[in-house]
C-alpha cells in the first residue's frame, strides 16, 4: 500500500531544504590526485583574481585540481594522467549563456532549416516554396519575423501576403505580435467589424479593414499557434540536437528563460539518460494573465524551488511576462513612443505599449513567490514595466529581504540612473540582450530619438554601478550560431558589447563600451552568479567544476574586429570533451 502520508512529508522536507538552500551559493570541492588530465603550454584566461593567465591546469574527477605553471601543476600528476599540449593556444572558462529558449530553438528547424527574412522578397520566397510542398489547409507558420531588421521597416500587410500565398494561411509570427494574410484572419474570426482587444491592437487601414497585423492579444490568434503540434520525442529530438549546437559554440551552461511542464519534462528524459552535455538552470514560466487567485495556485503548486537539482540540471527562478516587445512597439515606456512608429505599423501618439499584468497583481505575485523561497524575475523590455517590477520587489523587500535573493530583470533594456540606483540598492541581477542593441539599434533610434537612447543598454553604467550584469541572447530560433534569431554565438556577443557597432555601423552612446575582460565576466562568473553557480562555474580555480574552452585566437590580445570570429577548438565540461573542431 502507498504511504501517501510518507510521501508529502519527504517532500516537504525537501522543499524546505530547497527553500534554504536557494540563496546560498554551492560549494567548490577541491578534488583529491592524482590528475586524470593536464593541460599545459596554453594562454589560460582564469577569470580568478589571484592567478589571471596562466599556462597550465590539471583535473581530477570533473573538478579543477591545480592551477598554475606547468611545474606548480606538474606535482599533481600521476603515471596514467593524460597530458595534453595546448600549443600556445588560449583557453577561457567554461562559456554561459544566461537566456536561451533551447527547445523552442530545435523545434523551429524541425522540418528543414528556416532561411533568415532580411526583406519581403525573402518572406515571398519562402511562402511560394511553402505553398508548393504543403498541403492547402496546412497553415504556413513564419516563427521571429521583426520589421525593425527588415529592409523595408514595416510589416507586409495582408493584401500583400495574398498575392504569393494563394488559399494557404499564412502567419508571421514574432510571440507578441502577428501578421496574418487574409485565409488567416478569415481563421481567426478577425473582420472589421471584431472589437479593439484590451491588451493589444488590431491594425486597421483608414477604411477600417484590418490589415492584418495584431499587436499583443494573444487569444485572438491562439487557435492558430495550436494547429503547430509536437510530440515529445519531436522536443527531445530539438534540446539533444541543441545542446550538441551549443557545445559546438563553447557554451558550457545555459540558464533556459521560459520552460513549461512539457519542457522541463523533456530536460528530465535528457538527464535521465545521461546525454546532458550543456548544464542547465531552468527558468519556470507562468502565464501572468490568469485571475490572481489562479496565478498565486500555480505558483504554491509549482515544486520543487530555486536551486533543486544537480551540476547539470537545476531549478531557477519563477518568470512572467509584464510586458510586450521593443522590437514590436508593445515593450512598456516610461513616456509614449511618439509618432515615428511606422516600423511597428501603428499611429498612435498616446501608446506607451502593453502592460501584462497590472500593479496590484503584479506586487502580490512576487510577495507570495518571494515567501516561498523563489527567485523572482519577469520579462520587462520597457522603462516603464522596469520601474514597475523593481517596485514590486522593493514592496517585497520591505516584508523580507530580498538583498541575497538575486531576483532579475529580464531584458531590462531601458535603465535610467534611478532603476540602476534600486537595482543595486536590492540587489538585483540583470539579464540583458546585446544582440538587440547591434541588429536592432538603427530602427529603434528612428523612433525612440536621441536622449532615449542613452538609456538604451547602458552597459557601462551598469558594471560602474555594481550590478551584475549577464550575457544573455534569447536565442529562438535556428541552429547556426551568427544568423540565429537571436544568435548565440558568445565572441559575437562579446564583440558588440565591446564595440557597440550595430549592423550598419552606427555607434549609439559609444561611452558604454565595455572592456574585453567586462565582456568576458558576462559570459562567465557573472552568468554563472546568476544561478548561484560562481563557486562552482565562472572561472578556473581549485576545486570548480572542469568546464572550459580552447578557442581560436587570443581573445585578449587579438584585433578587435576579430573577436567576433573566435571559435571554439574544444569544449570540455566536467574534464571530457564534448565538442572537437574538425581540423
Amino acid at each position: 500500500m502507498i504511504d501517501y502520508r510518507r510521501i508529502f512529508l519527504v517532500l516537504q522536507a525537501t522543499l524546505i531544504l530547497t527553500t534554504l538552500l536557494a540563496a546560498e551559493p554551492r560549494a567548490r570541492r577541491v578534488p583529491s590526485g592524482p590528475a586524470d588530465t593536464m593541460y599545459y603550454n596554453g594562454k589560460i584566461i582564469t577569470m580568478w583574481g589571484e592567478q589571471p593567465v596562466v599556462e597550465a591546469v590539471t583535473i581530477a574527477d570533473g573538478r579543477f585540481l591545480a592551477v598554475g605553471t606547468t611545474q606548480e601543476v606538474g606535482r599533481t600528476i600521476g603515471p596514467r594522467t593524460v597530458q595534453i599540449d595546448l600549443d600556445g593556444k588560449t583557453v577561457v572558462p567554461g562559456l554561459i549563456d544566461a537566456h536561451v529558449h533551447a527547445i523552442m530553438a530545435g523545434l523551429a528547424e524541425r522540418d528543414g532549416e528556416i532561411p533568415i527574412m532580411k526583406s519581403f522578397g525573402d518572406i515571398r520566397a519562402y511562402v511560394e516554396r511553402a505553398v508548393r510542398s504543403m498541403p492547402a489547409d496546412e497553415l504556413i507558420f513564419i516563427p521571429k519575423v521583426y520589421s525593425t531588421r527588415l529592409t523595408e521597416r514595416r510589416y507586409p500587410t495582408r493584401w500583400e501576403l495574398d498575392e504569393f500565398s494563394g488559399d494557404h494561411k499564412v502567419m508571421l509570427d514574432n510571440g507578441y505580435s502577428s501578421a496574418l494574410n487574409s485565409a488567416a484572419l478569415r481563421a481567426v474570426d478577425v473582420d472589421r467589424d471584431t472589437p479593439e482587444p484590451a491588451n493589444g491592437k488590431i491594425i486597421r487601414n483608414d477604411d477600417g479593414e484590418p490589415t492584418g497585423l495584431i499587436l499583443g492579444a494573444r487569444q485572438i490568434v491562439s487557435g492558430l499557434i495550436e494547429q503547430r503540434q509536437f510530440s515529445d520525442e519531436d522536443r527531445l529530438w530539438a534540446l539533444r540536437k541543441m545542446q550538441k549546437a551549443y557545445s559546438g559554440a563553447g557554451l558550457t551552461s545555459v540558464i533556459d528563460r521560459a520552460l513549461r511542464p512539457e519542457g522541463i519534462r523533456t530536460y528530465q528524459r535528457l538527464w535521465e539518460r545521461g546525454e546532458m552535455q550543456v548544464r542547465t538552470n531552468m527558468t519556470v514560466l507562468l502565464s501572468g494573465e490568469e485571475p490572481i487567485e489562479q496565478l498565486l495556485e500555480q505558483t504554491e503548486r509549482f515544486a520543487p524551488l530555486t536551486g533543486f537539482g544537480d551540476d547539470f540540471l537545476r531549478v531557477g527562478g519563477l518568470k512572467v511576462v509584464l510586458d510586450g516587445g521593443i522590437l514590436i512597439g508593445t515593450a512598456y515606456l516610461r513616456t509614449p513612443y511618439g509618432t515615428h512608429t511606422e516600423v511597428y505599423g501603428y499611429d498612435d501618439p498616446d501608446f506607451r505599449g502593453v502592460l501584462r499584468l497590472p500593479r496590484e497583481k503584479l506586487f502580490k505575485w512576487v510577495q507570495f513567490g518571494a515567501k516561498l523561497g523563489w527567485q523572482m524575475s519577469a520579462h520587462t523590455t520597457g522603462g516603464g514595466s522596469t520601474d514597475l517590477l523593481l517596485e514590486a520587489f522593493e514592496a517585497a523587500d520591505r516584508e523580507e529581504s530580498i538583498r541575497d535573493r538575486r531576483f532579475t530583470l529580464i531584458h531590462s533594456n531601458f535603465q535610467n540612473e534611478q532603476s540602476i540606483r534600486k537595482a543595486k540598492e536590492l540587489g538585483v541581477l540583470v539579464d540583458v540582450q546585446p544582440a538587440w542593441y547591434h541588429l536592432d539599434g538603427p530602427a529603434l533610434s528612428e523612433v525612440l530619438g536621441p536622449e532615449r537612447m542613452k538609456t538604451f543598454q547602458p552597459l557601462k553604467s551598469l558594471f560602474d554601478a555594481g550590478l551584475i550584469v549577464a550575457g544573455g541572447t534569447d536565442h529562438m530560433i535556428k541552429f547556426d550560431s551568427r544568423t540565429a534569431i537571436n544568435p548565440y554565438h558568445p565572441f559575437y556577443g562579446m564583440w558588440m558589447t565591446i564595440t557597440r557597432k550595430t549592423i550598419t555601423g552606427e555607434v549609439y552612446s559609444p561611452e558604454q563600451r565595455l572592456t574585453r575582460e567586462q565582456a568576458l565576466k558576462m559570459w562567465t562568473w557573472n552568468a554563472a552568479y546568476h544561478s548561484f553557480d560562481e563557486e562552482v562555474k565562472g572561472s578556473i580555480e581549485p576545486g570548480k567544476l572542469a568546464d572550459m574552452v580552447v578557442i581560436s585566437m587570443d581573445y585578449l590580445t587579438c584585433p578587435e574586429r576579430q573577436i567576433k570570429d573566435i571559435e571554439a577548438v574544444r569544449t570540455i565540461v566536467g574534464g571530457k570533451v564534448v565538442y572537437e573542431r574538425e581540423k
